[in-house]
């Protein structure tokens, strides 16, 4: 048996059977309903469509273990996948940009599809109830240690341009009229979604065949949610892997200078090689008007694009979130933490939102 995964929440395990076939094992370490949740999420996907019935690895066996180091705790067997998952991809040197944007092109427009015929609830105020999920992890992490001093902040710099804290930004957001406007206007919320197209769950079991691919691991923590924080998922695969590899580093001058009260200056950048980078950035630049992301959606599909990413971004502080502060050198203060990383790059994408 060899472990892939081990976090708080669960356990992943690569394992054999009395035939020596190999299977996934998932363990929930504290609640095993967490488990029974997410099997009746994936058996609900498979129902629910074709493509969730071809790209989600079948489910073997499930229940309670009753005896042993695990005993009490929830589990399912899942048939193996052998194969690179879509962040080995983008991470590996060989592959071209290219071969990236094809890639990166294919997953997206199918998942679009996936998103457009998802099932939907009848309920009004769809905005409204995004902006309450969206300011109930705000309100989580903001009263938190290190992040209540940045958001008392009027003023923080990131890489030199001054910025406002993410409550001024999101006040400005939701005050916009097109926004207000979609709020009386369409039904788009849906109690059924993978809710986790992220980079890692993502395998493609052939090489160089990008049309064949299986997803893993749905998030079934929502009981309500737009569809397009599924695809929101695929796009925050950038920093997710980026604080996941540790490829980043933060540095502020309010380190050097603690005694004064100076502007919350800090310089954040990234530690991946250039052509990793490259890749990484052909995913993340759909902030970019040109790039051919947006050129798929209509206005009202954009919108709600970024709101998932805004929602997507904020519940990753509060996931994120940890006290340590590691250090990089002695010299010039370079440290990590991935929460204050991810709130500062949730800066400059609620800047960039507020004013598109």
């Amino acid at each position: 048996m060899k472990i892939l995964k081990n976090s708080e929440k669960f356990s992943v395990f690569k394992a054999k059977d009395k035939k020596k076939k190999i299977f996934i094992l998932k363990i929930a370490n504290k609640k095993p309903e967490k488990i029974f949740r997410e099997i009746n999420l994936i058996k609900k996907l498979c129902a629910s469509s074709v493509f969730f019935k071809k790209t989600m690895p079948e489910i073997l066996d499930y229940g309670y273990f009753k005896k042993g180091l695990f005993k009490s705790k929830g589990f399912y067997k899942q048939k193996y996948i052998a194969g690179l998952t879509f962040s080995q991809l983008i991470k590996n040197k060989n592959i071209s940009k290219k071969e990236s944007k094809v890639l990166t092109e294919s997953l997206f427009k199918k998942f679009i599809d996936v998103v457009r015929n998802s099932q939907i609830e009848k309920k009004n105020k769809s905005i409204s109830i995004i902006k309450k999920l969206i300011f109930k992890e705000y309100k989580n992490f903001s009263s938190k240690y290190l992040f209540s001093n940045l958001e008392k902040s009027k003023n923080i710099y990131i890489n030199g341009k001054k910025y406002k804290n993410i409550n001024y930004y999101l006040k400005k957001i939701f005050d916009k009229k097109k926004i207000k406007k979609l709020d009386s206007k369409n039904y788009f919320l849906s109690k059924l979604g993978h809710w986790n197209f992220h980079g890692g769950n993502i395998i493609f079991p052939q090489k160089k065949n990008y049309q064949k691919f299986y997803l893993i691991d749905p998030d079934a923590t929502w009981s309500l949610n737009d569809p397009f924080f599924s695809l929101a998922r695929f796009i925050y695969t950038y920093p997710h892997d980026t604080m996941e590899y540790n490829k980043y580093f933060i540095s502020s001058d309010d380190l050097k200078n603690i005694q004064k009260k100076n502007k919350l200056n800090f310089n954040i950048g990234n530690l991946w090689e250039k052509n990793t980078l490259k890749n990484y950035k052909l995913i993340f630049s759909q902030f970019d008007k040109n790039n051919f992301m947006l050129k798929e959606l209509n206005e009202e599909e954009h919108i709600r694009l970024n709101l998932s990413l805004i929602l997507c971004f904020i519940r990753g502080i509060n996931s994120n979130f940890e006290i340590k502060i590691n250090f990089l050198n002695n010299e010039n203060l370079k440290f990590q933490n991935k929460g204050i990383y991810l709130y500062l790059l949730t800066i400059l994408k609620l800047e960039y939102f507020s004013k598109n």
